[in-house]
């Protein structure tokens, strides 16, 4: 844009537009059965849908990977529902595509690999995301770091609520699915993987979550806003990376730290079409 936008100043409208629209891509993980055969759900990380190829897949943190069940029922929070919906460990594979031995530093990166027919059903409901479309605009021209608004996207344990039933039986739990708005920071390339930090301003620290736990695996999405007669609009996102890890949090700063558009767009990508 040739002028600027401060997020502040712009319309909530607009605002929470664009944040269901992201919504659209996200899933949170669940455990839908503990040892005690209860049926309390679990959080167990976020993910983003994405689609290479012919192949559908959710992209992760490596280290949510680890914590998914791989026998029985795989839990999934597509939608608003009293019953979350599960499907079958044995028609998904489970990608490690990397996994560095520092949590702080990376990589930490990873991936569900969809069986068509649990694909077909995850698409009646969300979206998957186009890699093979931006891939070259992402890899080759992507936009400038300041342009538009970035927004940390997936599902904050910290906000998880519980709450009796009207009929005295059992509970409802409630998971939250969270945007933080803001940008990033170039943080650093190590090897073939790219690493953004996306801090959050001492204004907002207040407003923030003081832990990010969940949000591992949700994705970090730029928003590019355009003028239209008086007012602005926003564009379709920009997947441009995945958060994997949380920085100290102090009373004043706080944010993640996640991977890049080329971690995404060339080995996240790779793995994927290559998958085993």
């Amino acid at each position: 844009m040739d002028d600027i936008i401060l997020i502040k100043d712009l319309p909530p409208a607009l605002v929470e537009a664009a944040t269901y629209d992201l919504r659209q891509f996200t899933v949170a993980f669940l455990r839908v059965n503990d040892k005690t055969g209860g049926r309390q759900p679990e959080l167990l990380g976020s993910g983003v849908l994405v689609s290479v190829g012919g192949t559908s897949a959710i992209l992760t943190a490596h280290h949510v990977i680890q914590v998914l069940p791989r026998t029985g029922r795989l839990g999934l929070l597509l939608e608003r529902t009293c019953e979350p919906h599960s499907v079958d460990t044995q028609g998904v594979a489970f990608l490690e595509i990397a996994r560095g031995t520092r949590d702080s530093v990376g990589p930490d990166l990873g991936a569900v690999i969809l069986a068509p027919g649990i694909a077909s059903g995850v698409a009646a409901i969300k979206t998957f995301y186009n890699l093979d479309t931006q891939r070259e605009r992402m890899l080759y021209n992507p936009p400038g770091l300041g342009d538009g608004v970035w927004v940390a996207q997936g599902f904050l344990e910290e906000r998880t609520v519980v709450t009796p039933n009207p009929d005295g039986r059992g509970f409802t739990k409630g998971f939250y699915n969270f945007s933080g708005v803001g940008g990033p920071e170039f943080g650093d390339r190590i090897d073939e993987f790219d690493y953004f930090e996306f801090p959050v301003s001492e204004a907002a620290t207040q407003d923030s979550p003081r832990s990010w736990g969940g949000m591992s695996g949700g994705g970090l999405w730029q928003i590019m806003l355009k003028r239209e007669g008086d007012g602005v609009v926003h564009l379709p996102p920009l997947l441009s990376g995945i958060i994997f890890y949380q920085q100290p949090t102090t009373d004043t700063q706080c944010g993640v730290r996640g991977h890049g558009r080329r971690s995404v767009y060339e080995v996240a990508y790779s793995s994927i079409r290559g998958k085993p």
